[in-house]
């Protein structure tokens, strides 16, 4: 089972009462929306969007958007110690109530600083419930990645490392292996533009997740994969490439057997094998 997402963090949530109206609405005003936080939402497909603001217009926003108050210095975006108002869940419905005049409540929360916002925000989504399997193996994905780039919770909680995909294997009741694929399948998926993202975590594009691991380890244009079909081109092409490249290390220790082989020969039987070891040589060099 997964660890519980709100077990461990250090933070304080306060719901805004009315007897602070004056300050909540200047709140709302000033709430800041980072890029760099928006690829931990799940984006919804252009039919979800449209329910969910139909579901706003007509019944209101009913759950609060959650603010991370704190400064442009501790948010490391700025050099400023006043207080900014940093929106870590809720986007899509900001953007619907701020496009609308819906009116719409907030819960303020405390964090050391931004990666741990981030931490926040990956437990918190693979605490939900209804997240298919792509969306999970995503999130999980995000978290291996950060774990071993060192800026996951591992390393500020100043625990026992280990190997990481094991952990985390163990945490969500997965394989090693299950979690590594889930890193390339992140990379992957955040090589995508937004809509083609949005459509791949619903399940409703025909890419498979073997594709997008692949797509995760290859050097692309991202700018290049504007549909399903660049996708698939892209990753056809880097399959093309791929055997040259791993059998780079078969041909160089090929060279050297051929090399150090040669220096012995003093049999008929010895030259026939030095032509077979030079014939399977050419192949790879020729593949």
């Amino acid at each position: 089972m997964a660890k519980n997402f709100m077990a461990g963090m250090k933070k304080t949530l306060v719901d805004l009462q009315p007897s602070t109206f004056s300050e909540t609405e200047k709140i709302k005003k000033q709430i800041v929306i980072l890029e760099s936080l928006k690829q931990f939402i799940p984006p919804l497909t252009a039919e979800e969007y449209k329910q969910l603001e139909n579901n706003i217009l007509k019944h209101g926003c009913k759950d609060p958007l959650t603010v991370w108050e704190t400064t442009e210095q501790k948010a490391g975006i700025g050099e400023r110690d006043e207080p900014i108002y940093i929106l870590i869940d809720g986007h899509n419905r900001y953007k619907i109530c701020t496009q609308f005049g819906v009116d719409f409540k907030i819960g303020l929360l405390d964090f050391e600083d931004l990666d741990a916002v981030k931490d926040y925000m990956i437990d918190f989504q693979l605490g939900r419930r209804n997240l298919n399997p792509e969306q999970i193996s995503y999130f999980r994905g995000l978290r291996y990645n950060r774990e071993k780039t060192g800026k996951g919770k591992y390393d500020r909680e100043g625990g026992e490392k280990g190997d990481i995909a094991e952990k985390l294997a163990a945490e969500h009741a997965v394989s090693p292996r299950t979690i590594k694929n889930d890193g390339d399948f992140a990379k992957g998926v955040e090589k995508l533009p937004t809509n083609l993202k949005s459509e791949l975590l619903s399940g409703k594009i025909d890419l498979s997740k073997e594709e997008i691991q692949r797509l995760g380890k290859m050097e692309v244009n991202t700018e290049e994969l504007n549909s399903v079909d660049d996708v698939k081109n892209a990753v056809s092409r880097g399959e093309e490439k791929a055997p040259a490249k791993s059998n780079q290390k078969l041909i160089k220790s090929l060279k050297k057997d051929v090399v150090d082989f040669a220096k012995t020969i003093s049999t008929k039987k010895d030259c026939e094998q030095l032509m077979g070891k030079i014939s399977s040589l050419k192949k790879l060099l020729d593949s």
